[in-house]
């Protein structure tokens, strides 16, 4: 078991079990004594993880109500939220009452922006079952849901009481998932940790090897603490998490979320390292080395979207102040530095 103790606006923990699903009770009575409880997730994890929850919980003499949504993406919008709220308000949560994320990012940021402005803020529990949301998205308190104009526009930051994370929980995710967090776990080597793209090159991640994962797990995580302890709330340096993440929205969007959220960031942390090397910040063999990492991870490197539908989309991203954008761009390997550049010189960064 790994524990690791994020600072923050909100002080919790970060546990790593294999199996700590089934001892989820005894974790959570930790931070929230019995009380009325809301499990929210998804029509594909809660016939598998639901009950082993659920029935802990009463046993250990909470009250248990269950939210669950269909799946995907796409229903992460602002109806979805309203009538998340609407049940928690049916329920008659109180703000001595908690929420439950049990699922990947889209249950995990549907929960947490409910828990932030639900009776101006109620406690919540983030028991990622992704490998996306056990290395990145449960972890950090952003929550939010996507508009119409852009991904994840409405928001607050939020930090749960506790993030629970049970690797062996990764079997059961369909392997084009799995793919999809390997996507933010490159990222986080590019930003400021070489030696784990070093790993990741001659020793790709493997579904199956539950020793790698907790091991890389656990890495991302405390790289991710380090960020939030410093910037909660992303004034400056926790921008740096955005890595190919500027035209990646771009591209969830345009796709309407037929290219997942670890594929998009894919290929937006290609397109910049190739405009990185062509503007002669990086190596072509820097380059070439960080585009073989992404493909052994079975992750693609290049889109049909174009690019100036990618730059309307940027215009809408979070970075973007006026007539001016804050990007992510390759520096070295496994460094990325934070550049203010105009909106009209956007489209040479991409490659």
């Amino acid at each position: 078991m790994t524990r690791i103790h994020i600072e923050a606006s909100t002080a919790y923990d970060v546990i790593i079990e294999s199996g700590a699903l089934k001892k989820a009770a005894h974790y959570i009575e930790e931070v929230k004594k019995p009380c009325p409880v809301v499990i929210v997730s998804d029509d594909q994890v809660a016939p598998l993880y639901l009950d082993i929850v659920k029935d802990q919980l009463l046993k250990a003499g909470y009250t248990v109500h269950e939210y669950i949504f269909p799946h995907g993406e796409a229903q992460k919008n602002a109806s979805q939220l309203l009538h998340l709220v609407e049940f928690l308000a049916g329920k008659a949560l109180t703000r001595k009452d908690l929420l439950i994320a049990l699922g990947g990012g889209v249950v995990g940021d549907m929960a947490g922006f409910a828990a932030a402005t639900y009776l101006r803020g109620i406690d919540y529990i983030q028991i990622p079952t992704s490998l996306l949301a056990a290395v990145d998205s449960s972890v950090g308190g952003k929550t939010a849901v996507n508009l119409s104009a852009g991904k994840n526009l409405w928001g607050a930051f939020k930090q749960p009481l506790l993030v629970l994370c049970d690797p062996a929980t990764l079997s059961t995710l369909p392997h084009v998932e799995f793919v999809n967090g390997c996507g933010e776990i490159i990222k986080y080597g590019m930003i400021g940790y070489p030696e784990l793209l070093d790993t990741l090159e001659t020793t790709p991640l493997v579904q199956d090897n539950l020793d790698q994962l907790n091991y890389i797990i656990a890495l991302c995580v405390k790289a991710k603490a380090n960020v939030v302890q410093q910037d909660e709330t992303e004034k400056g340096l926790r921008q740096l998490l955005n890595f190919g993440h500027t035209f990646g929205h771009g591209i969830e969007m345009a796709s309407q979320f037929a290219v997942h959220h670890g594929h998009a960031v894919a290929i937006g942390m290609a397109l910049m390292m190739r405009s990185a090397a062509k503007k002669g910040l990086i190596s072509n063999d820097m380059c070439n080395r960080f585009i073989q990492i992404l493909n052994a991870h079975e992750l693609p490197t290049t889109t049909t979207i174009s690019s100036e539908e990618l730059c309307r989309a940027a215009l809408h991203d979070k970075k973007s102040h006026g007539q001016t954008i804050t990007i992510i761009r390759p520096a070295n390997w496994g460094q990325c530095d934070l550049i203010t550049i105009s909106h009209k010189d956007l489209p040479s960064y991409i490659a």
